[in-house]
């Protein structure tokens, strides 16, 4: 029998070695192409990188694409044969595989052409590149380019050959700013980026029909000195309608408009409501005209601006309750009232505006699933009904109810393990400021300023324990002062949480540890806050930011106010928190190459509280540890400092009035929507005052001896609309230990299974965790 096995490993193997082969498939006489490389001769210049990026994307073809350095689509197809039907070769050569690209579709000198031009096109006027094929083996090859890119050319002079019409003026009013800049290298990209400029002021002085095709470039390289001199001039058979200005006369709204009933949208001009500077046809009265004044920025017999225009048109989508649209501009003619003939151009502009609205009404139903490194698992299913035009003033009315559960599937169960919740929301947003004055506030970015109001009970219930009740409320003005730059200020934030029902098991609790009092004493909140955010993200942004600040206060004004009694400062007979909260979120997203992320987080929170409060109210302490923090701990189990809670630490509440953290992952693109990361996490939460229950928890200048120290790995299934992210991870530090026994890489075991027990953490979340 022993011979019979070995034979059947034998063939097994060879079948393998077969399926493995790359070369299988290639033709007689052909080889397989592995690639090519591209070189440099001579010396590099200081963005070499971004050359030698766009140099080896030049190259074609590509070879075989590959899954961790191994060709598996070749070697699928090398495992089957040519398909005579929908079976199983079928699916190995037309499916999953893919067939070994050859030497012979390799164009050397086609290639070749295109990286001199490409040199050409960076200002490497006298490039040359060679090609030259090395062999590997039989039947492997790959390809070789070696660019001699010779002298760099660089900008002597820029002339803008402009005349003494209107369109002349205006150009040469403009060339401050220039992309083609004296002493640079020439680059067509900057040619490119000089006429969308030019481009883009015109249009901002009325010049609306002119394009940037309309401008030439000339280069003229016959110093012999390694210079080029630029001449920018408008091309001659450019159309009249392109070398004048044009003012706006009429600009009118279609806020019901569909494609299915278009023709009859435009001939409704019967029906038509003058408003202010625009007119409006809305036959149906579905939107009030006010909530169009502070969305169109174009004015009727003013100069057309392209800035006024985009505006408008981000205006109008940014509502929130149109689903398209579009702008139509036409030019307004002279009529000859005998003849009906159109005559001369007026110089002037009608625009057009069609909103195809939203459903008015929706209904959205959520299922989410948790599961927390603490051994809790829970479900929640949330209902929203949407009113997107409440009071015909484009307002979002939302209400919002959801019911949840959570238990405990291991570690032991405990008293009061299990807990539901049930929350009831009622939020409006409004497209604009809400502000006491009546003074209109219209600031004028593409994005539209919101007020949001809201109301909001929950109910959380621990069996067994005790029940906690929340009552919020908030204004808040959202506002999105750029691109990349948000604010959110809620002048108005309301907190009031009220626990009932609690039993004598939670009193026995309380017994062993009291600070656990604090997790549902009753609390009131009369604060505001502040938040500002940036973020500069973008898929081919090689260094990208964001940076949030935020600053949380309560009880400041009523503290001045509320003379101080017996039981301190209170509003109907409760006392109100009192404290000062700062906050700041830094990370650093660094794109190595496609696919290959690395980010750097650094968060640091700090809480003041005085007055009325000892501590931070609970609810806005800060926590640690799961899976959007340091994912080597359970959540809430770390801290404060080197204490350790040893008594509840299943109750997992730790919390402090100060929080550092810092993260570093490395995210790699695996194939198709898996992706994996490494990463190393850092940090630890504090009290800002001593005490006794929480020996060794206060903040001191040893506190960088008390940070705790985790790295793990990670899976990602990034399938756009949701990320499912599975990180595994593992203390390097623990700050609860002796201070010369608190790193522990000499004692990770991951083949004893009590070791894992006590220390592989599993984080399953939905998206990233910063």
């Amino acid at each position: 029998m022993r011979t019979n096995y070995s034979h059947i490993i034998l063939l097994m193997a060879a079948l393998c070695i077969s399926a493995c082969s790359t070369t299988r498939t290639v033709p007689e006489g052909d080889r397989l192409y592995t690639g090519a490389t591209v070189k440099w001769e001579g010396k590099k210049p200081r963005d070499y990188a971004t050359l030698e990026g766009g140099l080896e994307g030049s190259v074609r073809p590509k070879p075989n694409r590959k899954f961790l350095g191994m060709p598996i689509r070749l070697w699928l197809y090398n495992l089957g044969n040519k398909p005579k039907g929908k079976g199983l070769n079928y699916l190995l050569r037309e499916k999953w595989g893919e067939p070994p690209v050859l030497l012979s579709a390799v164009k050397r000198d086609y290639t070749s052409n295109v990286l001199e031009q490409y040199l050409v096109d960076h200002g490497y006027f006298q490039a040359d590149v060679a090609s030259a094929i090395k062999y590997k083996g039989r039947k492997k090859s790959s390809a070789v380019y070696t660019a001699t890119p010779s002298l760099r050319y660089t900008i002597n002079s820029v002339t803008y050959e402009t005349d003494s019409t209107q369109l002349g003026k205006a150009i040469d009013a403009s060339t401050d700013h220039s992309s083609l800049v004296v002493g640079e290298p020439y680059s067509l990209d900057s040619v490119k980026a000089e006429r969308e400029r030019l481009h883009n002021r015109l249009k901002e002085q009325g010049y609306y029909y002119f394009t940037a095709d309309h401008l030439l470039v000339e280069v003229d390289s016959t110093q012999h000195n390694g210079t080029v001199n630029m001449y920018v001039t408008v091309k001659k058979d450019v159309s009249p309608l392109a070398k004048r200005p044009y003012y706006m006369r009429r600009i009118t709204l279609f806020p019901n408009y569909s494609l299915e009933q278009d023709s009859l949208t435009r001939s409704s001009r019967g029906e038509v409501m003058v408003y202010r500077n625009f007119r409006i046809v809305d036959p149906e009265s579905k939107f009030k005209p006010k909530i169009f004044r502070r969305a169109v920025f174009l004015r009727p017999d003013s100069l057309y601006r392209l800035s006024s225009h985009d505006i408008t048109l981000q205006r109008l989508i940014g509502l929130g309750v149109f689903k398209f649209v579009k702008g139509q501009f036409r030019t307004v003619r002279e009529k000859d009232s005998s003849t009906n003939r159109m005559l001369a151009d007026t110089g002037r502009l009608d625009a057009s505006f069609y909103l195809t609205p939203y459903p008015q009404y929706s209904l959205q139903a959520e299922l989410r699933g948790t599961s927390k490194s603490n051994n809790f698992v829970g479900s929640e299913i949330k209902i929203t009904e949407r009113n997107r035009n409440w009071r015909r003033a484009a307002n979002m009315l939302e209400i919002s109810a959801s019911g949840g559960m959570e238990w405990q599937t291991g570690g032991g169960q405990i008293v009061g393990g299990n807990s539901y919740s049930l929350k009831g929301e009622v939020a409006l947003t409004v497209p604009r400021f809400i502000l006491p004055f009546r003074r209109l506030l219209n600031i004028r970015t593409p994005y539209v300023p919101r007020t949001r109001i809201s109301a909001s009970y929950e109910l959380y219930s621990r069996q067994n324990l005790y029940n906690l009740n929340a009552y919020t409320f908030q204004w808040q003005y959202l506002w999105k002062q750029t691109r990349f730059l948000e604010h959110t200020w809620a002048p108005v934030a309301v907190t009031y949480v009220l626990p009932t029902n609690t039993t004598p098991a939670y009193d026995s609790i309380l017994k062993v540890d009291p600070v656990q009092r604090r997790s549902i004493e009753k609390q009131f909140i009369l604060g505001a806050n502040y938040s500002a955010t940036y973020n500069n993200q973008e898929p081919n942004r090689i260094h990208s930011f964001y940076l949030n600040g935020n600053v949380d206060i309560s009880g400041n004004i009523a503290g001045l106010i509320i003379p101080k009694g017996d039981s301190g400062r209170t509003i109907f007979g409760n006392p109100f928190a009192q404290y000062i909260r700062l906050g700041g979120d830094v990370r650093h997203y660094w794109q190595l190459s496609k696919g290959n992320v690395w980010v750097n987080r650094f968060f640091a929170g700090y809480g003041l509280p005085y007055g009325n409060s000892a501590t931070l109210p609970f609810v806005k302490q800060y926590f640690t540890g799961g899976s959007s923090s340091l994912r080597g701990f359970r959540a809430r189990t770390l801290g404060p400092g080197s204490y350790r809670d040893t008594t509840s630490r299943y109750l997992a509440n730790e919390a402090g009035d100060i929080k550092l953290e810092f993260n570093s992952e490395l995210r790699m693109h695996l194939a198709s929507v898996l992706n994996a990361a490494v990463f190393i996490d850092a940090g630890n939460i504090w009290l800002q005052k001593k005490n006794v229950n929480r020996p060794g928890g206060t903040f001191t200048s040893h506190f960088l001896k008390e940070i705790a120290v985790d790295a793990g790995v990670g899976l990602r299934v990034d399938a756009s609309i949701v990320v499912v992210r599975l990180d595994l991870a593992f203390p390097l530090r623990k700050p609860w230990l002796p201070e010369n026994e608190r790193w522990v890489i000499k004692d990770i075991r991951f083949g004893d299974p009590d070791w894992r027990k006590e220390n592989l953490i599993l984080n399953i979340a939905i998206g990233y965790p910063f």
